[in-house]
């Protein structure tokens, strides 16, 4: 065989190995993204700062580490949008790695009021509603739903 046919053989053979990985490689992120688990674990007030905080739990089970771009979501309660969350801090998810973070709510005007009703003691009935969080995930440039519902009661301990 002569030195020009050898050296396109190599190159014929190492382009198909390099697509070959790259499709594995993409393959692999695919499906860690299919298998990212995401759970809302708590919701939380912080009384110094007067901000809402959601936590939310990210479960990576795959062999594969995933780049997170940004979390945002519209948050609703009794079916009005009350909140955004605008999260974009880049970080990564690892294999087999479980991280929770904490995702700062911003309020709309009438989300603050009934909160600040509760906590000075101005409301004498308990509130309750549904929560819910309606969103996306960006995860290796693909969109990840983030859905959340969730009925809570907020009742007034001075009743």
């Amino acid at each position: 065989m002569s030195s020009k046919k050898s050296n396109k053989v190599l190159l014929i053979g190492a382009g198909i190995a390099g697509a070959t990985a790259v499709v594995y490689f993409l393959f692999q992120k695919k499906e860690a993204i299919k298998a990212l688990n995401v759970n809302v674990t708590k919701l939380d007030f912080n009384r110094s700062t007067k901000n809402i905080v959601v936590f939310v739990r990210m479960i990576n089970p795959s062999n594969a580490s995933l780049s997170i771009k940004s979390i945002v979501a519209d948050v609703f309660w009794k079916g009005s949008a009350g909140a955004t969350i605008d999260y974009r801090i880049p970080f990564v998810l690892k294999p087999n790695e479980e991280k929770t973070i904490e995702l700062p709510v911003k309020l709309n005007l009438e989300l603050i009021t009934i909160i600040s009703s509760l906590l000075t003691g101005k409301i004498k009935e308990a509130i309750s509603g549904k929560f819910e969080l309606n969103g996306n995930i960006n995860a290796e440039g693909l969109v990840v739903p983030l859905q959340y519902t969730k009925e809570i009661s907020f009742v007034d301990a001075k009743k």
